[in-house]
């Protein structure tokens, strides 16, 4: 029924007419779970969009754009009795939908990846799940087994450069001529077999170096209906790990500094299990976790969503008080409004654009 509503709304009020209503919805979610979590002896947990579960923290790229690089903290998989006892408590709570690729590290690099899925697909409550990956790992014989998961899974495939150079400047890896034989195989492979899985092709690349034969190709996957696609305009520092002269070299635009005032929404949507059983109040951008509220090895996901280490977290960036990491956040975005903290509505430019035909 929720499918059937969402396919609604879209004929009626187009993707793009849909995407803000959603985004709407979303803040407007958001929103009341604070006020209700901030109000006097309340019991209200944070009600994530998702769950977000760091399955591995290992990558096979080292993008000009992320501080995987950079990252000290232990590289791990996450063993698969946690990673199930996870999942019962949130069906439990509820379920919704899970993320399996926060804050760093590639699914594809993760030998259980599948054998996750698969506790997912089975799982009562889990609407549906979706990754971000690189695709150096999507191997065409891994391609066909995704197709079983149908709209139930969605696949976001990060692209970096339509030649060698420009790939290899961005991504960090001379993988190029691995990744587009892998991403023509998955959508040839979706397209042969009419699989309702969902492709979206996030790109990452300069605005000038969108053209070419994949380029092509990728276009005509998109007015097939195969695939999304979207690029992004302008990149964070991931907390002052990344220097603006970095991104500029691989000719991709830094995003400035927001004003921050008010908690940034993504404490209550976006907190993630780290690999070690550990939660981090963010997904995002704490590469390192240094905004732990709580281990799921000696805890409850539900305490833990309703515990006091989240609650002091949201009231500290409520009074202005924010920790270092955030601070220097360069993606921090308020649970509030832009006109609700006495800003101007303004676009972000950090957010995706989704094509139509071209930029």
């Amino acid at each position: 029924m929720r499918n059937l509503l969402k396919g609604a709304a879209r004929a009626v009020l187009g993707q793009s007419g849909y995407s803000w209503l959603a985004g709407k919805y979303a803040w407007g979610k958001t929103w009341l779970n604070y006020e209700l979590m901030r109000a006097p002896g309340s019991k209200t947990r944070a009600w994530p969009h998702a769950l977000y579960i760091e399955g591995t923290n290992i990558c096979n790229a080292e993008c000009v754009f992320c501080a995987y690089p950079e990252m000290v903290r232990p590289k791990k998989v996450m063993e698969m009795d946690l990673f199930k006892s996870v999942i019962d408590q949130y069906a439990a709570l509820g379920g919704g939908d899970v993320d399996l690729t926060p804050i760093v590290g590639d699914p594809f690099v993760d030998g259980k990846l599948f054998e996750r899925m698969d506790y997912l697909l089975a799982k009562p409550g889990i609407r549906r799940f979706h990754f971000f990956t690189n695709a150096i790992g999507m191997r065409p014989e891994l391609s066909q087994k995704l197709l079983k998961y149908g709209d139930k899974l969605r696949v976001y495939i990060s692209f970096g450069g339509f030649d060698r150079e420009t790939y290899k400047k961005t991504f960090g890896v001379d993988k190029f001529e691995v990744v587009v034989p892998n991403i023509k195989a998955l959508l040839e492979a979706k397209k042969k077999a009419g699989s309702n899985l969902g492709v979206q092709i996030n790109l990452r690349t300069p605005k000038d170096n969108n053209k070419g034969e994949l380029w092509d190709f990728l276009l005509k996957c998109k007015k097939e209906d195969l695939i999304e696609m979207t690029w992004m305009g302008a990149y964070d520092s991931w907390a002052g790990h990344i220097k603006e002269e970095e991104l500029k070299e691989a000719g991709l635009a830094p995003r400035p500094m927001p004003v921050k005032k008010g908690p940034c929404h993504r404490l209550l949507t976006s907190p993630v299990i780290l690999a070690d059983g550990r939660v981090n109040a963010c997904a995002c951008r704490d590469v390192e976790a240094t905004l732990i509220v709580g281990d799921l090895k000696k805890e409850s996901l539900a305490d833990v969503l309703g515990g006091k280490a989240l609650r002091d977290l949201v009231d500290s960036h409520a009074r202005g008080d924010f920790p270092e990491v955030c601070q220097r956040c360069t993606y921090y975005d308020p649970v509030f409004p832009y006109w609700y903290v006495g800003e101007p509505q303004r676009k972000d430019p950090a957010a995706p654009v989704e094509l139509e035909t071209e930029i």
